[in-house]
């Protein structure tokens, strides 16, 4: 088991080590075999080798990393972070471009590529990281000719699939905190599978997931949400919450979820990150502040 601690600390170094171009740094945190997906949707690698070159086109790109959460899940493995990467448009914007994740410019290429993403980490018994997936989807990448606070510009429609994927999270929390229960669990499917926490509990089929809603609704659970990113095959959700219990005792989460979707954008499997150290109780869980 690696505690909730020392797994923000892995996260957090791993975007220092990025920014800092430090690649031989960054590469001793992974296992020889460690597996990847950057994007999610766009097929996995595995390898130092291919991490090497995958890091190696980031660093070309001066790519700077700022965390703005991380949370971790209670089975002392994994760690999850919300992250906004802020780099050269050049070598990575070409190559998004090219590949339709990002629209091509018309007339001057812009100078500067933004990309918000949630990266989730697990860690092996070694305290090395075994897998690593990035989340971010089209509307998560934006340019901008010269890095200017408001300049920035991504994709200026959503595809209606895409639309749907990124307003569930929103559509759940609006239900939930209406004690609308039965219009919150139209919302996934018959076999769903719902951990929240992810390492604690883990509900399998609507029967369940019933119970869990009503109980939450019961304790006037109220969520904040951020922005959403998605992944490239339009799969997946994940968004950054801000939960507050009231009954029977105050409590705030500071969570991250992922959400996995079927083609009829409905929640198949559900994953809440959560630790212990990203909870807090009584009056200390009255804060504004997301």
């Amino acid at each position: 088991m690696i505690s909730e601690r020392t797994r923000k600390k892995i996260a957090r170094e791993h975007s220092e080590r990025l920014s800092a171009g430090d690649i031989d740094g960054l590469l001793e945190l992974y296992a020889d075999d460690a597996t990847f997906e950057d994007p999610v949707g766009a097929g996995g690698q595995a390898g130092r080798e291919a991490l090497r070159a995958h890091f190696e086109t980031l660093v070309a790109a001066n790519a700077r990393e700022t965390i703005e959460d991380s949370v971790v899940a209670q089975d002392g493995e994994q760690v999850l972070a919300q992250i906004t990467a802020v780099m050269d448009y050049r070598p990575c914007g070409p190559v998004y471009a090219d590949r339709g994740w990002l629209p091509a410019p018309e007339g001057e290429e812009p100078s500067v590529l933004r990309r918000r993403f949630a990266l989730l980490l697990r860690l092996g018994e070694s305290g090395l990281i075994e897998e690593m997936r990035a989340y971010w989807g089209r509307p998560d990448v934006e340019t901008s000719a010269d890095g200017a606070a408001g300049s920035f510009r991504g994709c200026e429609a959503l595809s209606p699939r895409e639309e749907a994927v990124r307003q569930l999270p929103y559509t759940y929390a609006r239900r939930l905190e209406a004690g609308d229960v039965e219009g919150t669990v139209a919302l996934f499917t018959d076999d769903v599978v719902f951990e929240d926490p992810v390492g604690v509990m883990k509900l399998r089929g609507k029967d369940a997931l019933r119970k869990h809603v009503a109980h939450g609704s019961a304790g006037k659970v109220n969520e904040i949400l951020a922005r959403p990113v998605s992944s490239m095959d339009e799969r997946f959700v994940v968004i950054r919450g801000d939960a507050r219990i009231f009954v029977p005792e105050k409590m705030r989460m500071r969570m991250i979820t992922i959400c996995e979707l079927n083609e009829e954008c409905r929640g198949v499997h559900i994953q809440g990150f959560w630790g212990l150290t990203d909870t807090t109780f009584g009056d200390d869980a009255s804060g504004t502040d997301t």
